[in-house]
């Protein structure tokens, strides 16, 4: 099989949704919203920036997973494609997640939340004691690595429709995506999204938006999406020429959404009016907010240089260790007396440099970690 040309604004956006989602999570402990370790005062522009990223930062990131099947499909057989998804994503699910990155965030949340006392030598045995969705501990979901598990499964389901065929080279999803080369069949891919929200809240499983503000089954469309739209050049034709109506139109849908959850109407019950036309606007806004940032991706985002090559093969590693490194320096911080804009920034330095550190003076040149966290094998500088 031919290597395809890599597109270079697809790694840039990788990398961008990483370091967002690291700020994301490095304000988690300042929302109005609970997490595993909190200050004892929240702030109101926390509030707005981690409800702000939560429109568009992990669909994002499953487009992008989706564009990237795509470019992995191109140049391998299904069997090298299912050995890799094996390889670079589940096998760093299973061994780091649910028994080493885990424990420890567990820990300080049991510790913060008055569930438990003592050291974490002490907690660990009751760790496997109860799955933590049910009042025990275990978290089976790899805490915040639920996205590699979803995007495993998401890659085995979609395998029959995005596999191209032998004979012609292209799959049954490619096929179909001449569907949606007309802007307006484009812009309406967000009615599933939005459909998919409602039926979560009717069937009682809003909790499933905890991954992210997103539920798994909204997850795959945004995947299959992503695929989608790569797998046509029309399709990107579009997504660029669009690019600066979506993101008015993305802008103004958040701008309102944010009024009306911090201003007008916080809370909005299930069959209101407001209900209705917050859960359609919702699935439009992170539609719109995934067209924009492709196209300007595209337009402005399109070139290699060293840093990109480092940062992009960095940001699986990073992804690991994120979470767990800022919970655990974020849990000393918090009791500090100090500002809140003093304490988030000493918990995004300090947990940026160590996780930095870690991934470059250890992990990255050390075989069996680079292949514990999902990296191919170094090649060493010509």
């Amino acid at each position: 099989m031919k290597q395809p040309v890599r597109i270079y604004y697809i790694d840039w956006l990788r990398v961008l949704a990483m370091i967002a989602i690291f700020f994301y999570h490095c304000d988690r402990f300042f929302d109005f919203r609970d997490w595993h370790v909190k200050n004892d005062v929240s702030s109101l522009l926390s509030g707005l920036h981690t409800a702000f990223f939560v429109h568009w930062m992990m669909p994002l990131f499953f487009v992008i997973s989706g564009a990237s099947a795509y470019f992995a499909l191109k140049s391998r057989t299904a069997g090298g494609y299912v050995k890799e998804r094996f390889v670079r994503i589940l096998l760093p699910f299973l061994i780091l997640g649910p028994v080493v990155t885990s424990p420890p965030q567990i820990y300080l949340d049991r510790l913060t939340h008055s569930q438990f006392t003592g050291n974490f030598f002490t907690f660990f045995p009751s760790y496997f004691h109860g799955f933590a969705e049910f009042g025990g501990n275990f978290a089976w979901h790899g805490m915040h690595l639920w996205y590699l598990l979803y995007l495993f499964i998401f890659s085995m389901i979609a395998l029959p429709v995005i596999l191209p065929g032998k004979a012609t080279g292209r799959s049954l999803l490619s096929v179909s995506a001449r569907l949606f080369e007309h802007p307006l069949a484009l812009f309406l891919l967000f009615l599933p999204l939005s459909a998919v929200d409602i039926l979560i809240d009717y069937l009682g499983m809003g909790f499933s938006r905890a991954t992210g503000g997103w539920s798994f089954l909204s997850y795959f469309p945004l995947f299959i999406y992503g695929y989608l739209i790569f797998s046509n050049a029309l399709i990107l034709e579009t997504v660029r020429k669009y690019a600066t109506i979506a993101l008015i139109a993305a802008v103004s849908l958040s701008a309102y959404d944010l009024f009306m959850r911090f201003g007008v109407k916080p809370t909005v019950y299930y069959g209101e009016p407001v209900y209705i036309f917050n859960m359609i606007t919702r699935g439009c806004r992170a539609w719109c907010w995934i067209i924009a940032i492709l196209g300007f991706g595209r337009r402005f985002l399109n070139f290699n240089n060293p840093f990109l090559k480092y940062a992009n093969e960095s940001v699986l590693p990073f992804y690991i260790l994120h979470q767990l490194i800022i919970l655990l320096i974020g849990f000393y911080v918090v009791g500090l007396n100090l500002s809140i804009p003093g304490k988030y920034l000493l918990i995004a330095t300090f947990s940026f440099s160590m996780i930095i550190i870690l991934y470059h003076f250890l992990i990255r040149p050390t075989p069996l970690l680079r292949f514990l966290f999902g990296l191919r094998r170094f090649k060493q500088p010509a």
